[in-house]
């Protein structure tokens, strides 16, 4: 009788008239179960929420409501649209997670212009490279953004608002105060269809340059409330009626909101069901558990070091946590002694959690926590339920049963549209809908994904994609290369760091600190190699004669075990 009332709860959800009634939509050769009563473009999911008069972001001092925040969003796309902003135009933000970010962001999506979320630890020439690819001619910055972007402004027609400091020198710059008071009007009403696109994230890959992955509306909105539904049918399959919370849910904003974990999974979802986001302007585990206590959170979602930095703190008992209810991770894969170590210092009272997704899946793809992850450490979860669909893929293009190893397909209403102006490598990357991911897995009977291995040259350091390519093509650039290989090598903290093998010309003279300074000149800091090994021979060859990796990262493997003993 229990399962009979819960497999009917679940109808109830998903069927006629249900909150997350379900039914079908296409796109190209692909169909796929879309939610019948999902907002129809992002700007209707914020107006809805305005009606909550809670607190949406808390940042240091200041706090907005979801309403204070909706109101300033209508300005931003009102003064927008006066500086003749369209529909389809490419609005690009660089900076911290200030309020600034959330408010643009929404101001410009209301206006349904695309949003180009470009990473804020990128140098110059990396934010350079983003504007001109994405065409963009309006860009929202702060103080060290606008630093970096200084050489180069006089050579572009930027419309470039500067938020939270004085400095406003330089060709088309104006401040934030200056820009609200564009337009005093209420902005034009658009028609903003839930295929139109939204975003442009950039994410590493196998290519010398990041792509810039587009996602629509509808993708972006599945992606929020797939999460959403995914908890409330699995409490109707459980036939646990949801129980009284005693704190209002509010979570800390962890990450940057350029990438998918903090502006979907932590922000966005905000606006569904009136949680509140507390941001930080920098990382640190001491004052994220000064902010749970302070500010009652009762989830923490981050990159998985994260975490564990928290539940390892000498302070960790002096604070107030016991309004935490789960704490789990994205980005990197959460490793076991850390799903351990959050269940015995919280004494059970806190679920710890993982999940997988990437840039391309809007963040949802699989999610496992509890008693489930603690039993399955290494496994990332089944697909979320009712949108994600999971195949394992062999060479040949087939799907593989249960327990076979191959590359990990997903499809679903939240998968991106394609890269933007790449047409080639979204052809290599969509079929039918399903996306590609570059990841090496397979799914239990059960249907548990675990992941074993990388198709794709990447390093993910703290959650950080970075291309080995990418990196490869700088380090050629210095004069004194002739060959050179970047993969990734262990690191407790971090999962991963970034490696190089560097072979000098002959007769030049190369360091290990002349390879990273030039790449720090290039590129983010996060990019630059921890560890450089020069060696005068040649890289070693596959048959195929390319540079053998495998061997390359075996053997650093033990240069780093030797120092590490």
């Amino acid at each position: 009788m229990e399962a009979t009332n819960a497999a009917r709860s679940v109808a109830e959800l998903t069927g006629s008239g249900g909150p997350y009634e379900l039914g079908v939509a296409r796109s190209g050769n692909a169909s796929f179960n879309v939610f019948v009563n999902a907002p129809r473009n992002l700007a209707t999911l914020y107006r809805d929420a305005s009606a909550t008069g809670s607190d949406f972001y808390v940042y240091e001092d200041e706090r907005y409501s979801f309403a204070d925040a909706w109101q300033r969003a209508e300005q931003v796309a009102a003064s927008l649209s006066a500086m003749g902003v369209e529909k389809g135009d490419r609005v690009g933000i660089a900076m911290r997670n200030y309020p600034e970010w959330i408010l643009a962001f929404m101001g410009v999506t209301r206006l349904g212009a695309v949003v180009v979320a470009m990473n804020a630890w990128w140098s110059g020439e990396e934010m350079i490279y983003a504007i001109d690819d994405s065409g963009l001619t309006t860009l929202f910055v702060d103080r060290e953004r606008l630093e970096h972007l200084g050489p180069y402004l006089d050579e572009r027609d930027l419309d470039v608002i500067a938020v939270r400091t004085d400095h406003t020198s330089g060709r088309g710059v104006m401040n934030w105060a200056s820009f609200m008071r564009v337009a005093n009007a209420t902005p034009p009403e658009v028609d903003v269809q839930p295929e139109d696109p939204a975003t442009i994230l950039y994410t590493s890959g196998s290519t010398a340059h990041p792509k810039g992955v587009v996602s629509s509306h509808r993708a972006i909105i599945h992606g929020v409330v797939g999460l959403e539904a995914a908890a409330a049918l699995r409490r109707a399959g459980s036939g646990r009626a949801p129980r009284a919370q005693p704190h209002p849910q509010a979570m800390i904003l962890t990450v940057p909101l350029f990438h998918v974990t903090g502006l979907n999974v932590q922000m966005l979802s905000c606006f569904r069901g009136g949680r509140k986001l507390v941001g930080m302007y920098k990382w640190d585990a001491e004052k994220a558990l000064a902010i749970i206590e302070a500010e009652r959170i009762t989830q923490f979602n981050g990159v998985p070091t994260m975490a564990w930095e928290m539940v390892n703190s000498p302070n960790f008992d002096k604070y107030d946590t016991s309004s935490l209810k789960s704490m789990g991770g994205g980005g990197a894969a959460m490793a076991p002694e850390h799903t351990r170590q959050i269940s015995r210092r919280t004494k059970g009272s806190v679920s710890p959690g993982a999940g997988y997704g990437m840039t391309e899946t809007n963040g949802l793809a699989t999610g496992i926590s509890g008693r489930e992850l603690l039993e399955r450490p290494t496994s990332c979860g089944r697909p979320v339920p009712p949108l994600v669909e999971i195949q394992i893929v062999g060479p040949d293009g087939s799907g593989l049963e249960p327990g076979r190893t191959g590359e990990i397909w997903i499809r679903g209403p939240m998968n991106f549209s394609g890269y933007w102006n790449r047409p080639e490598d979204t052809a290599a990357t969509l079929t039918d809908g399903w996306v590609h991911t570059g990841d090496v897995g397979h799914l239990d009977a059960e249907g548990f994904l675990y992941i074993t291995d990388r198709a794709k040259d990447l390093v993910i350091r703290g959650g950080e994609n970075i291309g080995c390519q990418e990196v490869e093509a700088v380090i050629y650039e210095h004069p004194d290369v002739a060959e050179c290989a970047v993969f990734g090598v262990p690191d407790t903290r971090l999962g991963e760091t970034v490696a190089a093998v560097v072979m000098p010309r002959p007769g030049r003279r190369l360091t290990a600190g002349d390879v990273r300074s030039h790449v720090g000149e290039h590129m983010a800091r996060f990019k630059v190699p921890e560890h450089v090994w020069i060696q005068n021979e040649s890289l070693p060859r596959t048959a195929s004669g390319k540079i053998f990796k495998r061997s390359l990262k075996d053997q650093a493997a033990e240069r780093l075990k030797t120092i590490s003993s």
